[in-house]
């Protein structure tokens, strides 16, 4: 009876860290991939932000060329009525004309550069974005493993 009772203590004894240890072993692995998917959450929400902010800016950068180029024919169209009156030579439309062009060059570009940063940013997304989905996965993975099921 006593070596039984013996016995059943050092079993017990030699079991219960095993089981205390494999529950904080569970437990900070389930931190560590909620960390994770905390931190990948947050990557998302700010490469987010990024691309919200640069096509807010093409926006203000591109109003602000269309209002630059309604002035501009605003005063082409003035011009135009002044030379026709001889108060102005007709030579002097050209430099207003090369503005006008600069100014549609200028809107390409605008485009063309937020396109290239837009896509640079959304490849960043896509892989934290994947990263994220793959915590997901491993936390559930783990979840079902951990319970036996």
């Amino acid at each position: 009876m006593v070596s039984e009772s013996y016995l059943s203590s050092i079993v017990s004894y030699g079991t219960q860290p095993t089981q205390e240890s494999d529950r904080q072993a569970d437990s900070s692995l389930e931190q560590l991939i909620h960390q994770k998917s905390s931190i990948l959450n947050r990557k998302l929400e700010i490469l987010a932000a990024e691309i919200w902010w640069r096509l807010h800016l093409t926006s203000r950068n591109l109003s602000s060329l269309e209002d630059d180029t309604a002035r501009l024919t605003d005063m082409l169209n003035q011009l135009e009525v002044a030379a026709n009156y001889h108060l102005r030579e007709h030579q002097d439309k050209g430099v207003l004309y090369r503005k006008l062009f600069d100014l549609q060059t200028e809107k390409r570009s605008q485009q063309v550069e937020c396109w290239r940063d837009v896509v640079l940013v959304m490849r960043d997304f896509l892989t934290v974005w994947e990263g994220h989905e793959q915590a997901k996965a491993r936390a559930i993975f783990l979840e079902h493993v951990g319970t036996g099921t």
